[in-house]
C-alpha cells in the first residue's frame, strides 16, 4: 500500500490570477511609446486603429471616430472603431483641434482652460474642440469619447 503525503500549504504559484476586470487599456505602454497617445480605461468597445499624421492626407475611415490633434507644427489624426453600440474610453490628447464621430454619436469630454466641457458630435459630422485663438495652439485635451 502507497502512502501519498498531503501538502497542506500553498504557494501564490498555486493561486488562480483574479478574474476581476480592471478596465486598462492593452497595449497601451507601447502605444505611448510607440505613437505618444495616452490611452487608459475602457469597456472594450471603443478601440484605438492607428495615428496618421495629417500631412499624408489620409483621414480615418468614414466610420470610425476621428480626433484631430495639432501638437506643435504639424498634426495627426487618431482614428478609433467602434465594436457594438456603446463604449466608452478615458484617454488624453493634448492640442485636440476636433472629433468627427463615425456611424454613431459620440459625446466627447475635454479639458479647457476655463474648464472641463463636454461635446455632441453627430453622426459622420466633425465639431470644434478648440481651433486656438490669436495664433496659439489648442489648449484642449480631451480626455473621453463615450458612444451610447
Amino acid at each position: 500500500m502507497a502512502v501519498f503525503a498531503a501538502n497542506s500549504g500553498s504557494s501564490a504559484a498555486d493561486t488562480p490570477p483574479s478574474l476581476e476586470e480592471d478596465f486598462n487599456y492593452p497595449g497601451a505602454a507601447k502605444i505611448l511609446a510607440d505613437h505618444g497617445l495616452k490611452l487608459y480605461k475602457g469597456d472594450g468597445h471603443i478601440i484605438w486603429t492607428g495615428t496618421r499624421p495629417v500631412e499624408d492626407d489620409q483621414p480615418c475611415t468614414p466610420d470610425e471616430i476621428q480626433v484631430e490633434q495639432i501638437p506643435g507644427v504639424s498634426g495627426f489624426y487618431h482614428c478609433f472603431k467602434v465594436l457594438g453600440s456603446s463604449g466608452y474610453l478615458t484617454l488624453e490628447i493634448p492640442g485636440t483641434f476636433g472629433v468627427r464621430a463615425g456611424d454613431e454619436i459620440v459625446e466627447a469630454t475635454a479639458k479647457l482652460p476655463e474648464g472641463d466641457k463636454k461635446f455632441t458630435i453627430p453622426a459622420n459630422k466633425p465639431v470644434a474642440i478648440d481651433t486656438g485663438e490669436d495664433g496659439n495652439l489648442p489648449q484642449a485635451i480631451l480626455v473621453e469619447i463615450r458612444v451610447n
